[in-house]
């Protein structure tokens, strides 16, 4: 059975009990600026793998990283001027940044493990959560292949029982433009809300 949280009622109990299911090594769907995400501690690998079993995924596709501030991606990605230039511009926002992963960084987040994508979103209950619990593995809330329900409800129903939901309420917005820095050149792996206007007003090349 799931247990439903109203993020409106009592911001702070969601965001304790939300922290806490977390660091029990189990997932959490919640809101984010964007779509319905699915989180886990991306420290702990079986909790990660459930949300690939979840969406019925293969692990070859990462999940991204979500953080509280911006400084920290620092910590997660290999430092370039493009990625402080991409962070200072659009964080928080709804822009994944996908660049080389720092070394010794024992994270489990599928895919290519000498990368890793990094968002700080613009949201209060995301950034309130990932400074109590560290960044989190974060996917969109749906089984693999098909759209991610605008309400917590709709996807929770798609992705099995036992477990805990913080509802937000609608989330319609489009998922986050994805950018690569592992190129020669910068390369739009996914357009969402920013676009290439945006990314040559802010001085880059695309």
């Amino acid at each position: 059975m799931n247990k439903i949280l109203d993020l409106d009622s009592d911001f702070d109990k969601a965001v304790s009990e939300a922290a806490e299911t977390l660091n029990d090594g189990k997932l959490v769907l919640l809101p984010t600026d964007t779509v319905y995400g699915l989180a886990a501690i991306p420290t702990d690998r079986s909790a990660v793998e459930e949300i690939f079993q979840r969406k019925k995924r293969l692990s070859d596709q990462a999940c991204a990283v979500l953080i509280s501030e911006i400084h920290e991606v620092f910590d997660l990605a290999v430092p370039s001027s493009e990625l402080e230039l991409l962070s200072q511009n659009f964080w928080p926002g709804p822009m994944t940044i996908v660049g080389k992963r720092a070394q010794n960084l024992n994270y489990f987040l599928g895919g290519d493990e000498s990368s890793i994508g990094v968002r700080c979103p613009d949201h209060t209950f995301m950034r309130s959560l990932t400074a109590i619990t560290g960044p989190l593995a974060v996917t969109s809330a749906n089984l693999s292949g098909l759209q991610t329900p605008e309400n917590a409800k709709e996807a929770v129903s798609e992705l099995g029982e036992n477990l805990l939901v913080v509802d937000g309420g609608p989330c319609k917005g489009k998922p986050s433009t994805v950018l690569s820095l592992l190129g020669e050149s910068l390369e739009i792996l996914r357009e969402g809300t920013i676009g290439v206007e945006d990314l040559v007003a802010a001085g880059l090349r695309v």
